[in-house]
């Protein structure tokens, strides 16, 4: 089987076809699949909860839980899993509410699985994703519903969150994370390096005397470099590196020294490495008015309201839509509450009761209708 494509069928949550056909067993008068539960004009099938729930048991058995920690886990589980798809449902049908169209970033992603599958074209990532038991008009279905859902709540919830904040709170988060907001300082290294041999002493004594070299400024450091490195690579230039990312022996040396400078020996795993600051770049504070602040501080302060102002808003969605869960599937601790709907089941005296009131409402009009003309005969 193609990695690339079941990687891509978990990240739809499709299940594979093989594991996902639901049969009913000789003898059994189960239908294969039922609705469960009513969203407006939409439903969700049995089958996409039990899929939901299968794939729950299997995280939470990853997680080596005890027999009854798994069940108890799971049976608190159950009821968010249902809740879950009906505000999915509910998140797509407000996406057609408001016209939203998906089909180019569903293209888009398309595009993305046929580059890493090799595929040139429809057909060909149709047959490779049959073969590994993903349909492609469900994933495609699927992924446009992902994208509705994001773009719903991107509009609804978080455009809210973002144009709600004010300039007074995003500074006083500011000042209250300003080392956040620090570009850490960079260095540009070369380097020299010394084999520790079989007499360590001695390879330090060599190491010193290099540095003795460097710093009296007679030879260069790279040619110094290119004569004494014991190491394949005779270029001494290393590179450009963020302080903070330094190993901690090399960053307690580098970090206050200044460009031009060069290093004591430094002790590494396998020998000394002696270490010449080419170039250096101070830690740098940016200021409130970045761009790049004010993005990162409205993200944030979004995140700190986000999940409050996302069940506000299904509560909202689920307040103005008619939902009917099947009895089976009310769960106690559910959020989400099925209509309450008085059902009378069909039987033959219902029917009867009804046909004789029918006759009956006709005899009446009948003799209502007669009453005149007889009082009309019994006049003198």
């Amino acid at each position: 089987m193609n990695m690339r494509l079941i990687n891509v069928a978990l990240l739809l949550g499709i299940a594979m076809l093989g594991a996902n056909v639901a049969c009913a067993q000789e003898g059994d008068s189960k239908p294969i699949d039922e609705v469960i539960v009513r969203v407006n004009a939409g439903v969700i099938m049995r089958s996409a909860f039990e899929n939901q729930q299968r794939e729950l048991l299997e995280e939470l058995k990853k997680q080596k839980l005890s027999p009854e920690e798994l069940e108890k886990q799971f049976n608190e589980w159950k009821p968010r899993i249902l809740d879950d798809l009906i505000n999915n449902q509910l998140l797509v049908q407000r996406a057609k509410d408001l016209s939203i169209n998906v089909d180019a970033q569903v293209n888009q992603q398309i595009l993305r699985i046929m580059k890493d599958v090799n595929c040139d074209s429809d057909k060909c990532l149709e047959q490779k994703m049959r073969e590994t038991g993903i349909d492609l008009d469900e994933a495609k279905r699927i992924l446009g519903e992902n994208f509705s859902r994001q773009a719903v709540l991107g509009q609804e919830v978080y455009r809210k969150l973002f144009m709600s904040q004010t300039e007074k709170e995003k500074r006083e988060y500011y000042e209250k994370n300003k080392q956040t907001y620090v570009e850490p300082g960079e260095v540009t290294l070369s380097n020299i390096f010394i084999n520790l041999g079989k007499d360590q002493e001695q390879s330090l004594a060599r190491a010193k005397d290099i540095v003795a070299q460097a710093r009296g400024g007679a030879v260069d450091f790279k040619t110094l470099a290119q004569k004494y490195t014991e190491s394949d690579r005779k270029e001494p230039a290393l590179g450009t590196f963020k302080i903070p990312e330094l190993k901690p022996e090399v960053k307690s040396v580098v970090e206050n020294a200044k460009a031009g400078d060069v290093t004591d020996p430094i002790k590494l795993e396998s020998g000394y490495s002696i270490f010449y600051i080419d170039q250096r770049k101070d830690p740098n504070q940016l200021p409130f008015e970045d761009e790049r602040v004010q993005n990162d501080i409205g993200h944030r302060l979004a995140s700190e309201r986000e999940s409050v102002e996302i069940e506000a808003y299904f509560a909202k969605l689920r307040n103005d839509a008619f939902i009917e869960i099947d009895a089976r599937y009310q769960f106690e601790n559910a959020k989400v509450k099925s209509a309450l709907i008085k059902r009378v089941p069909y039987s033959d005296d219902s029917g009867k009761k009804k046909k004789d009131k029918k006759e009956k409402d006709k005899e009446k009009e009948k003799k209502a209708a007669e009453a005149p003309k007889a009082a009309a005969d019994n006049k003198p």
